[in-house]
């Protein structure tokens, strides 16, 4: 690959850019079946059936001016969420949405710390600001991840074991989503763990996106706005900007490694690939919004126990079988 594809690919397709205007298009998306469930229109005003709604909440919000705690931080959570944001919009070049995508041996070491690059700086960003609502929210954060980060590498780990023990995949994340369909059927004991990890994958990815019932760090009766508490403007932004990133970067890795990546589509042919992942992402997409806008909220120690109970033995037993197999 050449210089001036990977610049185009990282600024326009699939990065900056797409990413800024899938990043609108779930939030819009989001919040209108959220609506729908609620016996709400959701955004109408702004746009055709308001789906130009976030983007002029996000133009509004950067516009205003970033007022900071005098006894706050200034300039390094901003500098974590860049990064972070920055981490996330790199993994799309990994993923088949890029015309020519970028794998190399090992590289699930890179994309598994990107991957837990984007919470903490979250987190950081509550925490910058003396706020006694968003340092007990950023606490019950600092728990959740903790309960669940581990477990939901470890699930990304199955498949990627089970293909490079397979189909010589090398570890690579991107090969490994090429063949993650046949994981499913080469072998008895790849068929279990694969059937394992999913689940387990599956409450993780819940987890780490806060959905329901694991949304107790926003909890917005008991901790006013969570881990947004103090934070406004610009701040507020980065943000939702990264957050909502994680709702679009996060499920497509499971797509790519549970759900069969490009699969019916061959590795390839790059529209059909892009297309049938993006139709596995909004049915997954969809089906999380469903479950957060249905299930009641854990309090933090349930949702920690539940997840040490049960995420981390799935986890477990679902490596070990890829493993043993």
């Amino acid at each position: 690959m050449s210089l001036l594809t990977l610049i185009l690919q990282a600024l326009i397709y699939p990065g900056l850019l797409t990413m800024i205007l899938l990043v609108i298009l779930t939030q819009w998306y989001v919040r209108k079946i959220s609506g729908r469930i609620q016996f709400r229109r959701g955004p109408t005003r702004t746009g055709p059936t308001g789906i130009l709604q976030p983007l002029a909440d996000f133009i509004k919000l950067l516009s205003k001016e970033d007022v900071v705690n005098k006894y706050g931080l200034k300039y390094s959570p901003l500098a974590a969420i860049v990064l972070a944001i920055g981490s996330l919009i790199s993994l799309s070049l990994v993923t088949p949405l890029a015309i020519t995508p970028i794998h190399a041996p090992y590289d699930f070491l890179i994309i598994a710390y990107a991957i837990l690059l984007a919470p903490f700086a979250l987190a950081y960003l509550a925490l910058s600001a003396p706020n006694p609502y968003s340092s007990i929210a950023s606490g019950r954060y600092l728990a959740l991840l903790i309960s669940a980060d581990p477990a939901y590498i470890a699930t990304h780990l199955v498949p990627v074991i089970l293909a490079a023990k397979y189909f010589n995949t090398y570890f690579s994340t991107y090969l490994t989503s090429t063949v993650s369909h046949r994981l499913w059927t080469v072998s008895l004991t790849s068929a279990i763990a694969m059937a394992i990890s999913s689940v387990a994958g599956f409450l993780s990815l819940m987890a780490v996106l806060m959905i329901k019932p694991f949304d107790f760090p926003e909890a917005e009766t008991e901790l006013y706005w969570g881990l947004f508490t103090e934070l406004g403007g610009p701040r507020l932004a980065m943000g939702f900007f990264l957050k909502f990133l994680e709702k679009i970067v996060f499920p497509l890795i499971y797509v790519m490694l549970f759900l069969g990546g490009v699969w019916p589509a061959e590795p390839g042919s790059w529209l059909a690939s892009t297309i049938v992942v993006l139709i596995k992402y909004v049915v997954l997409l969809t089906l999380i919004t469903v479950i957060d806008n249905s299930m009641p909220r854990f309090r933090p120690d349930q949702g920690v126990r539940f997840l040490w109970k049960y995420c981390y033995t799935l986890a477990l037993l679902g490596l070990a079988v890829a493993i043993l197999s």
